[in-house]
C-alpha cells in the first residue's frame, strides 16, 4: 500500500500510437508528450505535460498525473502496463472521442490510492497505517498495546469493511455503484465503523456475470465459500495485510479434499481463483475473487464502453431504500433525463442540480428549468443551477436576463471554468465581443485544457470580432 504512490522518476520512457484517435503519444524526462500528424507530416496539435505524481504501484499498472497551475490533478491519457512493459491507453480512454488531457482526479478518485490529507500538506502521499489502524499520532507517541486500532480484534464484518472500504466497487462507471451517505466527507471513514454507515452501494438488476479491475471484494461477496462461512471469512483469511502474499486457506474448510488433490499442488487459487483479463482494463491481470469449482470465461478483446440502460439494485444487502432512489435518479438522468422516482426519493441539491442539467440537455427545457429553479430555492449560490438556468435564458434568446444570472453564479464561485464559458457566449449574444474574449481567456486561465473555451476564443478572432491585438494563448 505506500507503492500506491510514486514519484514521476518511476516511470519508463516509451511511445504510442493511438490509431482510433489517431494521436501519437511520447513519455520522456518526465513529461508525457502528444501530436498529431498533418497530410505533409509535419507535427500539429502539439502538447506537453510534466508528469507530477504517478497512481498506481507498478505491479500491474502505472498512471502519470498532472497538476495544473490551479492546482488541479489531471489524469494522463495513457498507461504503462507492467504484464506487457509497454504503454497503452489508460482505461476508458481507448476509443476516438477520449478525454484525452482533460480527465480530473477527484478526492473520490483518489480515496482508494491516498492517505488521508494532512491538513499542513493536503498534497496526495501513498497509502499508510492510517487507512487501516485509526488515529496512529498516540501510538506513535507511546508504542505500546492499547495506543492503536488492531483491526484483528474487531468483529469479523468490520475487519472486512476496513477492505472493501477500497477494494469494494461494483461497477467502474455503467452507473453509480455507490453513495456516499449525507453529510459523509470523501474521507471520513474510518476503521472499526460499519461501511454501510458511510456508503450504499448499487448493481444491476437483474445481476451480470462480469469481471473488472477492481472487482476483488465484488465477486468475493458473491463467492460460495464466502456465503457458506456465515461471516467469518474475511480478505485475512487468506492475505497477509502487511506483505504482499497470500497463504493458502482453502484446507482449513475443505478438510475433505484428497491429499493429492490437484496433484497435490500447494496453491488452489490458479485453478479456482485464475488470473483473468479485465473488462474495463484490458491490459491488466487480476485474480478473480469468485471462487469457483469450474472457472470458465471469454478474455475481452477490447474494453466495452457500452452504457448501462437497465434498472438498479441494492448490493447484497450493502444499501437502504432511500439510497437507491437517488442512485435511480441519477442514473436515470444520465441516460433519459427523466426519471420517474426522483421527487418520491429526494436527492442532494447536487444531484438535482445535476437532473435538470440532464433535463435540458435532453431538450426538456421547461422541465429542467423548474427543476433548477427549486435547486435555487433551497441554495440561491448554487452555481451548476444558475449555470444551467442561464444556458436555459440564452436558449430562449434572453442574453441579458442569462447574463444577470451568470454573474451571480460569479461572485458565488470565481474560480468556476464553466460560468465563464457561459459569461463569454452570453456577451457574444450582447454584441460585447471584447469583454466575451476576456471572458473565455479566464476560463482558460482556470483549465487551461478546456477544449471549449479555446475553440470559442479562436472564432471570434478567425470572425475579426475580437480585438487584433489580443495575444495567442500558450
Amino acid at each position: 500500500m505506500g507503492r500506491s504512490i510514486l514519484a514521476p522518476a518511476a516511470l519508463p520512457g516509451g511511445s504510442y500510437y493511438h490509431r482510433l484517435s489517431n494521436r501519437h503519444y511520447a513519455v520522456a524526462g518526465g513529461v508525457v508528450h502528444r501530436h498529431q500528424l498533418d497530410a505533409a507530416g509535419r507535427r500539429i496539435n502539439v502538447i506537453e505535460k510534466r508528469v507530477d505524481l504517478v497512481i498506481g504501484s507498478g505491479n500491474h499498472a502505472m498512471t502519470p498525473v498532472h497538476r495544473t497551475p490551479q492546482d488541479r490533478l489531471i489524469e494522463m491519457p495513457l498507461s504503462w502496463y507492467a504484464e506487457e512493459k509497454a504503454w497503452a491507453m489508460s482505461p476508458g480512454y481507448d476509443r476516438p472521442d477520449h478525454l484525452d488531457f482533460r480527465r480530473p482526479v477527484t478526492a473520490e478518485c483518489l480515496f482508494c490510492h491516498a492517505a488521508y490529507p494532512a491538513a499542513e500538506d493536503p498534497s496526495p502521499r501513498p497509502i499508510d497505517c492510517a487507512r487501516c489502524h485509526g488515529a496512529v499520532e498516540a501510538h506513535l507517541n507511546k508504542p505500546a498495546r492499547g495506543t492503536i486500532l488492531n483491526p484483528a480484534r474487531l468483529p469479523a464484518a468490520r475487519q472486512l469493511d476496513i477492505c472493501l472500504q477500497c477494494h469494494l466497487e461494483t461497477a467502474s462507471r455503467a452507473f453509480p455503484d455507490s453513495l456516499r451517505k449525507p453529510g459523509r466527507g470523501v474521507y471520513s471513514f474510518r476503521p472499526g465503523e460499519a461501511l454501510t454507515a458511510y456508503k450504499a452501494y448499487f448493481d444491476r438488476d437483474p445481476p451480470a456475470e462480469r469481471f473488472e479491475i477492481n472487482h476483488a471484494g465484488y465477486r468475493l461477496l458473491q463467492s460460495a465459500c464466502f456465503l457458506s462461512s456465515a461471516g467469518r471469512m474475511t480478505c485475512t483469511t487468506c492475505h497477509d495485510p502487511h506483505a504482499a502474499r497470500a497463504r493458502n486457506a482453502c484446507r482449513g474448510c475443505h478438510t475433505s479434499l484428497a491429499a493429492d488433490h490437484a496433484g497435490g499442488a500447494p496453491d488452489c487459487a490458479p485453478c479456482h481463483m485464475p488470473a483473468r483479463r479485465t473488462e474495463d482494463a484490458i491490459h491488466v491481470r487480476m485474480t478473480d475473487h469468485k471462487i469457483m469449482r469450474r472457472p470458465a470465461w471469454k478474455e475481452p478483446e477490447r474494453e466495452d464502453h457500452t452504457p448501462y440502460l437497465g434498472a438498479l439494485r441494492i448490493f447484497a444487502g450493502w444499501g437502504d431504500p432511500a439510497s437507491l432512489g437517488q442512485a435511480r435518479f441519477l442514473h436515470q438522468a444520465r441516460i433519459t433525463g427523466a426519471p420517474e422516482d426522483w421527487r418520491k426519493a429526494p436527492p442532494t441539491l447536487a444531484n438535482r442540480a445535476a437532473f435538470g442539467d440532464a433535463l435540458m440537455r435532453s431538450g426538456s427545457h421547461e422541465a429542467g428549468r423548474k427543476v433548477l429553479q427549486d435547486v435555487l430555492r433551497s441554495d440561491a449560490g448554487n452555481v451548476a443551477a444558475l449555470n444551467g438556468l442561464a444556458v436555459f435564458e440564452g436558449i430562449r434568446g434572453r442574453p441579458a436576463a442569462a447574463l444577470r444570472l451568470l454573474e451571480q453564479a460569479r461572485a458565488a464561485d470565481p474560480d468556476h471554468p464553466l460560468t465563464w464559458i457561459n459569461l463569454g457566449v452570453a456577451y457574444e449574444a450582447l454584441g460585447n465581443h471584447r469583454q466575451a474574449l476576456a471572458s473565455y481567456d479566464e476560463a482558460v486561465r482556470l483549465q487551461p485544457d478546456s477544449a471549449q473555451a479555446r475553440r470559442r476564443r479562436q472564432a471570434l478572432l478567425d470572425r475579426g470580432l475580437a480585438p487584433a491585438s489580443a495575444p495567442p494563448l500558450p
